[in-house]
């Protein structure tokens, strides 16, 4: 898989939130835009 660009639609995907909670980015798509970001944490390698 090749990486997003700006304005990409992006896959349909899901996370834990917390305890049996998810989010799915299809269900939050459907109340309006989605901003994704990636935060690389403090302190780490990365």
């Amino acid at each position: 898989m090749s990486p997003l660009a700006v304005g990409d639609t992006a896959p349909d995907f899901e996370l834990p939130i917390r305890g049996p909670e998810r989010f799915h980015l299809a269900d939050a798509l459907q109340k309006g835009p989605v901003v994704l970001l990636t935060y690389v944490l403090d302190f780490s390698p990365g």
